[in-house]
């Protein structure tokens, strides 16, 4: 199997993480996206939705969905990343969040401040950012987790598109359950590796 990502992106930081967190070693394979290589037809074969990242299986096909790939990933090795009981159903919860409510909320600020994106109401954006993380920091009130009592891929997931929070100039003033808990994940020596990873493709 192989991962394809690209490096900068949060979705790809995901699988990356996941991949150094349970030491599998699957090679990366780097697409880069702003030179359009994610349209090219070998990799429109294996996801024809042109995005990153993909788990390419050893038939060859391609898994794509970012929390679909880190799950099946966990799966596989067997851990409490991606529990086998009810904890699941949270995970998914928040899984949903991110990709419908948290990750739309930080694109506009990806959009403004990384690809110089014009247009965009960015006082509706700063508003509408300020609604979901108020529900994350409420959440995590006196919590390490977002899901029992360790860490899951749950917040592997919501905490990756924090990760361009100081470049991209997300409001974060006053989230302070939010800052102790991402800079718990930020500690972690496969987000570091993963780090090392992004700046050096930036």
């Amino acid at each position: 199997m192989k991962l394809h990502v690209f490096p900068p992106s949060p979705n790809s930081r995901k699988v990356m993480v996941v991949n150094a967190l349970l030491g599998l070693n699957l090679p990366l394979v780097p697409v880069d996206l702003r030179t359009g290589a994610q349209k090219s037809a070998e990799f429109m074969a294996i996801n024809p939705n042109a995005k990153t990242p993909v788990l390419e299986l050893d038939d060859g096909s391609g898994f794509w969905e970012s929390n679909a790939i880190i799950n099946r990933l966990c799966s596989g090795a067997k851990t409490d990343l991606w529990p086998a009981d009810e904890r699941r159903y949270d995970i998914m919860r928040w899984q949903f969040w991110e990709a419908s409510h948290w990750t739309p909320a930080c694109s506009k600020f990806i959009a403004k401040n990384l690809f110089g994106a014009e247009g965009i109401d960015m006082a509706a954006a700063e508003a509408d950012f300020a609604r979901f993380a108020t529900v994350l920091d409420g959440v995590l009130e006196g919590r390490d987790w977002l899901v029992g009592d360790g860490m899951t891929t749950a917040d592997i997931s919501v905490g990756a598109p924090l990760c361009l929070r100081g470049l991209c100039h997300y409001p974060m003033k006053g989230y302070a359950n939010i800052d102790r808990w991402i800079a718990r994940l930020e500690a972690l020596p496969a987000w570091q590796q993963v780090d090392a990873a992004m700046q050096a493709a930036a």
